[in-house]
């Protein structure tokens, strides 16, 4: 077995499927994540307090899930890079005009997705800090409500007060956007590794995967520019 994952981790191959699996894990916690946001739409914060609050009253199912997490991303990052800079390496020597351009192509469309998933990967952490951690705006520790009877995190007030930044809110939509291309690309990108691609399902997939990044850029950009044009107010 061990000489199995050997093998898998210095294969091309091997790598790209720990990509693929790595990355399906992180799309749904993506989605599961923004249906959760959206409670700040429910017409009253007390929706989402409530679900901030259950969250952290299971501390070894949160921790288990954030582990998880940690390390689906840290292989993601670790096989992009990889075939990333093996792709550089290569050198396209003997190549016709139509296989540098191919070539051409498949570097950039890398390059894009290394670029834009380091920036998502900074913004993950600022927005850990921001609203996990609470460092950017330590007056969110005082942040109090009570719901049913239960004194709690004002989870609303913190997102509308964070949010009332346009800094803050500009970062977040350039985050969003650069998940929309880098999940654009990704999740059809999946499919073809996991060999579940083929000339009558590409326009399927293809089609999938731009519904996928709109509706996760529009889930998550309507929270900061609701708070901004005054919709969410504390």
């Amino acid at each position: 077995m061990t000489h199995g994952i050997s093998m898998m981790i210095r294969s091309s191959i091997g790598r790209k499927w720990i990509a693929a699996i790595t990355g399906l894990l992180m799309i749904g916690f993506v989605v599961v994540h923004m249906l959760g946001n959206l409670q700040m739409f429910a017409g009253t914060p007390d929706k989402i307090n409530q679900y901030a609050h259950l969250l952290k009253s299971m501390p070894g199912v949160l921790w288990a899930f954030r582990l998880g997490l940690i390390a689906a991303t840290g292989l993601h990052i670790w096989a992009t890079l990889s075939l990333a800079r093996e792709n550089r390496m290569a050198k396209p020597q003997g190549y016709a005009v139509a296989g540098r351009k191919s070539r051409l192509q498949v570097t950039l469309t890398s390059v894009t997705m290394v670029i834009s998933g380091s920036i998502i990967l900074g913004f993950v952490i600022f927005h850990l800090l921001h609203f996990t951690v609470q460092m950017v705006d330590r007056s969110y520790l005082t942040m109090q409500t009570v719901s049913g009877g239960v004194t709690m995190p004002d989870v609303y007030r913190m997102v509308v007060t964070g949010f009332s930044n346009p800094w803050i809110s500009g970062f977040y939509l350039l985050a969003m956007a650069l998940l929309f291309s880098h999940l654009r690309h990704g999740a059809a990108s999946v499919f073809q590794t996991l060999g579940l691609r083929d000339r009558h399902l590409a326009k399927i997939i293809s089609t999938g995967a731009w519904i996928l990044a709109v509706a996760l850029f529009l889930g998550f950009g309507a929270i900061p520019i609701a708070v901004l044009t005054g919709v969410l107010k504390p």
